[in-house]
Order: C-alpha cells, then sequence, then structure tokens
C-alpha cells in the first residue's frame, strides 16, 4: 500500500481584505495560490478579493491611501451647497470643490472709510504636513456671486468685490485689498474687482495661480477658506449684515511633502 507524504502547506490570505496600494496584488486568495496555476472557477472568495482590489484601486485613483495619512486626500467641510471630486495618487492630488450657492456672511469694516466689508468660509482642510499649492483655479459663471438681500443695507448692488482662497480667514482689517494680509489668497489668488450689477456677478469671474505656494501645515492642518473683501467698503456694503451667494468651481493641485 503506497501513503501520500505532505511535503509543505501554504497558507493564503484569510479574508478578501485588499493590499493595493501598501503592496501590490500578487493573484492569491483564501483558496487560490497563484503560483500554482489553479484554473478552476472562481469561488466566493477569489470574487470578494478581486472586487476589493479593484476598489482600493478606483479609491488610489481619487487620491486615497489608507496606508498613509500624508498620501491622502484632505476632508470637505459640511457647507450647504459645497461639494468635492477628488484625483491622483499618493504623490499629487487634484481637488475639484463644486460650490452651489454657498452661502458666507459679509459684515460691514468697524470704520466703514478705512476697513473694507469682509465675509470668510472654509471649505477644505488639507491632511497634515508641509503642503505645496502646484496649481489653482477658480471660476464663477454669469450670476456665480449674488448678493441675498442686496439694497443699499447690505451688499449694493453695484459693490466691487475681491474673492480669493487663503490658509488665514479674512478678518476686519483696514485696507481694501484681500492680498494686503497674503495668507488671505495663498491657496487660490484673489480675482480683483469682481463687479455687481442688480446685486449679481454679469461676468464670468475667474482667477489662476501664476505659481506654485508652500504652506507650512505640519502643527496643524491648513484649512482652505474662501474669502471675500469689498473693494470700496463707502460704496460697496452698507451697515448690515449679508449674505454673498457663491455658484462656481475651485480647482486646487497639490501635495504633501512630508510631516515633521
Amino acid at each position: 500500500m503506497k501513503y501520500l507524504k505532505i511535503v509543505s502547506v501554504t497558507c493564503y490570505g484569510v479574508n478578501s481584505t485588499a493590499t493595493y496600494p501598501g503592496a501590490i496584488w500578487d493573484g492569491d486568495t483564501g483558496d487560490r495560490d497563484s503560483d500554482l496555476g489553479i484554473l478552476r472557477a472562481p469561488n466566493a472568495r477569489d470574487w470578494g478579493r478581486v472586487v476589493n482590489e479593484i476598489a482600493a484601486l478606483q479609491r488610489s485613483l481619487q487620491g486615497y491611501d489608507p496606508n498613509r495619512s500624508i498620501d491622502n486626500h484632505g476632508t470637505v467641510a459640511s457647507v450647504t451647497g459645497l461639494s468635492v471630486r477628488e484625483y491622483g495618487n499618493g504623490a499629487a492630488h487634484k481637488t475639484i470643490l463644486t460650490l452651489d450657492e454657498v452661502e458666507v456672511s459679509t459684515l460691514d469694516g468697524t470704520t466703514p472709510a478705512t476697513h473694507a466689508a469682509w465675509g470668510t468660509k472654509n471649505l477644505y482642510t488639507f491632511p497634515e504636513g508641509h503642503v505645496l499649492i502646484l496649481a489653482s483655479h477658480q471660476v464663477y459663471p454669469v450670476g456665480g456671486l449674488e448678493a441675498r438681500d442686496g439694497g443699499g443695507a447690505g451688499i449694493k448692488d453695484t459693490a466691487e468685490l475681491e474673492i480669493g482662497v487663503g490658509s488665514v480667514a479674512r478678518g476686519d482689517a483696514g485696507n481694501f485689498d484681500l492680498h494686503t494680509v497674503t495668507t488671505n489668497d495663498d491657496i487660490v489668488p484673489l480675482h480683483v474687482a469682481a463687479a455687481l450689477t442688480g446685486g449679481a456677478s454679469t461676468a464670468i469671474e475667474s482667477s489662476p495661480a501664476a505659481a506654485a505656494s508652500f504652506i507650512d501645515g505640519s502643527a496643524s492642518a491648513v484649512v482652505a477658506k474662501l474669502n471675500v473683501c469689498s473693494a470700496t467698503d463707502g460704496t460697496d456694503h452698507g451697515p448690515l449684515p449679508d449674505v454673498l451667494k457663491v455658484s462656481g468651481t475651485i480647482t486646487i493641485v497639490w501635495t504633501i511633502q512630508g510631516n515633521d
């Protein structure tokens, strides 16, 4: 009588957890060793692994890496009318923020003759680390900037506004230039003097970044803030609070260089 002798036992993964992007999947599953060239039809474990590996690849194409926090995409703020699409990989990310009547509250300056009206809204939080903004752009279609109340008490019907995205919130300041404090528009450069007619913009308003910029978010994560100020407060905003409704697209191409 002949006996079969087991000379080795190979243990495969016992579940369908994806290894990508931490490692490249070699085809092994809980029931299959790809090196043995098994030709039988896939079973539930095989299909589960395939589905999860494809899902991991798709998340990676959107800039998500579960294995390294600094390679992940950021987090969009919970704001009515704000949505995000992420593209890229662990090296570079492209974040597209879509605004659909996102409301930015505005206030008159404390001294209207010297202090601009202003408003700010958190949009997006980057992963903690040294952020390099590779490129950025903002565009607002006709009617994309609109005063909620308008008239003479709040945002004037013929107001001229500056709008940009920065790492520091605009506040009450003695100037009529969003770029005076450079961190007010260090993520997406300001668009100068978006003119309203009848309380709404009548032209496409846009601005691209001319150069890359660096922001240190190693101590605390950088938050992208939509900042607005009036070009000449005395004629652009009245004494009462108002709301600027913003519709358009903000695109940011960025990477995390590392973290402390």
